[in-house]
């Protein structure tokens, strides 16, 4: 299985080789294979490193690069079981949802709470909310609950409502998970993927047959995506009818699908690389097919997923069976 990557490199977090130390490291502008290895469950995407989990060992990744920071490097030598689940929002805010070794989700001001909790000031508890897959968005979190009635839960800053796609009141604030009316009882199925980016504003969730849905602050989003929805929109990528969407990944500024049928889209910001669409295009505004090259193995080849850090893109790619 390989591993393509494309965009932001300024910390190495795309080699997975030994960097030359008298050499600063280049952006990615096009998909480029990064990694081969007999099987690539999935990647871990920071803004300054990426992790790489086979499915040797699920808690440790088998491959790093980048330069991870220390209260990371703490956290993981401390509670590896936190370290895999948690979720950090760029105001510092960070989420441990339950998990094997933690019954019931925290919420801790910062990773240096985690670390070196004071007694006067605990965690937030959730004890009523389940969470199955978490994410973090610039102020706040999407979570989605685990089956057989899985529900989107948002809670965050107040000030950023549209990212929440729910109206806070009295008895659902904005900084308590509440859940999303909006992405109950779809035509096509529950979701059963959500995605964000820690320091973004734009918002997916995929539902069981294939629809995407998008949403988010208009205000930090026009640049790239000037008409996004401030509730969750059904996503027409393509022709009229619209793609299928088997995976989705959104980065601060982008996000990229993988579709049904095998094709690769993407929107946003190109500037450091991130859609792969070379050094000579900026933005895509519009969904654009991403043609990734193989080589010789072109046409042999089926991506198995997508992933995006903050300012670049993932594809994990497998023969044809």
């Amino acid at each position: 299985m390989s591993l393509y990557a494309t965009g932001l490199n300024a910390w190495n977090q795309l080699d997975f080789t030994t960097p030359q130390k008298d050499q600063e490291p280049d952006d990615i502008f096009t998909f480029t294979c990064v990694l081969k290895d007999k099987h690539i469950d999935y990647i871990r995407p920071f803004p300054s490193y990426t992790l790489v989990y086979t499915t040797t060992n699920p808690l440790t990744p088998t491959h790093t690069s980048g330069f991870i920071p220390k209260t990371h490097q703490n956290l993981s030598s401390s509670n590896p079981h936190h370290y895999h689940y948690f979720a950090e929002a760029s105001n510092d805010i960070t989420v441990i949802p339950n998990h094997p070794t933690n019954p019931t989700p925290l919420q801790h001001p910062s990773l240096s709470h985690i670390l070196n909790p004071p007694p006067s000031n605990p965690p937030i508890t959730y004890p009523s909310l389940k969470i199955s897959q978490l994410s973090a968005f610039a102020t706040g979190f999407i979570a989605l609950s685990p089956p057989p009635e899985p529900q989107v839960y948002t809670w965050g800053d107040s000030r950023f409502t549209p990212c929440l796609a729910r109206l806070p009141s009295p008895s659902h604030p904005a900084e308590f998970p509440s859940p999303i009316t909006d992405l109950s009882s779809l035509p096509t199925g529950p979701i059963v993927k959500i995605a964000s980016c820690s320091s973004g504003y734009l918002l997916a969730a995929l539902t069981k047959g294939n629809d995407l849905y998008l949403w988010g602050h208009a205000g930090r989003c026009s640049e790239w995506y000037p008409d996004i929805p401030d509730t969750p929109e059904p996503a027409v990528i393509g022709d009229e009818g619209g793609k299928d969407v088997k995976d989705v990944a959104v980065g601060q500024a982008h996000i990229i699908v993988l579709t049904t049928d095998g094709e690769v889209w993407g929107k946003g910001d190109n500037r450091s690389g991130q859609l792969g669409l070379g050094r000579e295009v900026e933005m895509a505004k519009e969904w654009t097919r991403l043609n990734i090259d193989f080589g010789d193995d072109n046409g042999k080849r089926k991506m198995k997923g997508v992933w995006a850090g903050e300012m670049n893109s993932f594809l994990i790619v497998e023969p044809w069976s």
